[in-house]
């Protein structure tokens, strides 16, 4: 089959690596950092909610002119392997972007998604490549959860993380660039270990270190460092890896959603006692002593941020209320006569997780109606400076 040349094709860069390692953060940064290019985006997410997806449609440097098309509810590397071929095949005939970014969910293959994007065909039996191409292959590396999952000492796997070592060597094996993220949080001599580690896995991987996925863009974007004989021959010496989704790395997703406040010191009561088998957290919640706050939380493994990201659109006055009514559409379906636009919308992804035993914990957290909070220690008021 005769291929064109790529420079009439629009280029792709795939992101990915495991739950919390920093995709989303990167993505971000490359948006940021786009110049004038029209970006178009496919963000994938295992669970029903694509957390991600809102952080980006809420991002400044997302634009009227950049295209989003989120896919939940599976891996794209599985189950959802059609939507990214038509996904990826409408933006390029679209005409509309000049580079797309895909990022996948944190348990994907990046091998099998390669695979459909250089080889796969639409619906319409039409080759994907006619209209595109893979330009770099990128997975993000948790630096200090890669150093949790080996001990240094004698090179073995911590067995605490059984469920996701053979998953993420797999994503540093089949990648071009490994973006070592989260460089700050380990030692020199733990970097050059890790570093010989990843090395040692993929030869010839480029190793780019960073915090929070500051990097320069051409070292992700444009690089034209994927090799498609070299996939090809990866494909054909590993046909049972190429065809299936590793059927022993299994997880459970479930959303939590209230549209009651947490009680601020119960639920720092219950963070002290957070479930080993959840494996990655991330949405908002609000708290009733904090009622204008968004409050972003994100957990992996075991390092967790929880940021104020702005205000609740219910503290507006009811003129721009309706204005924005107007401008973010999904408002209105999620507008609640009495709370606003403030909930608790938490994702949580693991192994083994006790649901309902999780939520009646945290239905335990929320302000009780005849409650006040008077008196109450809120551990999560934003510090001010003096």
């Amino acid at each position: 089959m005769s291929i064109k040349n790529n420079s009439d094709k629009l280029p792709i860069t795939v992101i990915s690596g495991y739950l919390g390692s920093g995709k989303t953060s990167l993505l971000l940064h490359l948006l940021k950092c786009k110049e004038q290019r029209r970006i178009g985006i496919i963000v994938n997410d295992v669970a029903e909610v694509n957390v991600d997806a809102k952080i980006i449609e809420k991002s400044p440097y997302f634009t009227e002119e950049d295209q989003l098309i989120p896919l939940q509810a599976g891996s794209i590397s599985s189950d959802l392997s059609e939507e990214l071929i038509e996904a990826v095949a409408n933006l390029a005939k679209s005409q509309c972007v000049d580079y797309i970014l895909v990022e996948s969910s944190g348990i994907a293959q990046p091998d099998l998604i390669a695979n459909y994007l250089s080889q796969g065909t639409t619906r319409q039996q039409e080759p994907l490549n006619q209209f595109c191409y893979m330009d770099t292959m990128v997975s993000v590396v948790d630096a200090y959860r890669l150093l949790q999952q080996v001990i240094p000492e004698n090179g073995k796997f911590n067995e605490e993380f059984q469920n996701s070592n053979q998953l993420i060597m797999h994503q540093i094996e089949f990648c071009d660039v490994v973006l070592f993220n989260k460089i700050d949080l380990i030692q020199e001599k733990e970097k050059q270990y890790l570093s010989a580690l990843i090395k040692s896995i993929n030869p010839h991987v480029a190793i780019i270190e960073s915090t929070y996925c500051q990097v320069p863009v051409r070292q992700v974007m444009d690089t034209q460092l994927f090799n498609q004989q070299k996939a090809f021959d990866y494909f054909e010496h590993n046909p049972v890896i190429a065809q299936q989704e590793n059927s022993e790395f299994t997880v459970q997703t479930f959303v939590y959603r209230r549209r009651a406040p947490f009680h601020p010191e119960r639920f720092d009561a219950w963070l002290n006692h957070w479930p080993k088998e959840v494996i990655r957290c991330k949405g908002v919640v609000w708290f009733g002593t904090q009622p204008e706050n968004v409050i972003n939380i994100s957990q992996a493994g075991r390092a967790m941020d929880i940021t104020h990201s702005g205000y609740w659109i219910a503290t507006l006055k009811n003129w721009e209320i309706e204005k924005m009514k107007t401008i973010r559409q999904h408002l209105i379906d999620i507008w609640d006569d009495y709370y606003g636009d403030r909930m608790i919308e938490l994702v949580f992804i693991g192994t083994n997780l006790n649901q309902q035993k999780m939520i009646h914990e945290l239905d335990e957290c929320l302000m009780k109606k005849e409650e006040t909070i008077v008196g109450l220690k809120d551990p999560f008021q934003p510090q001010v400076d003096k």
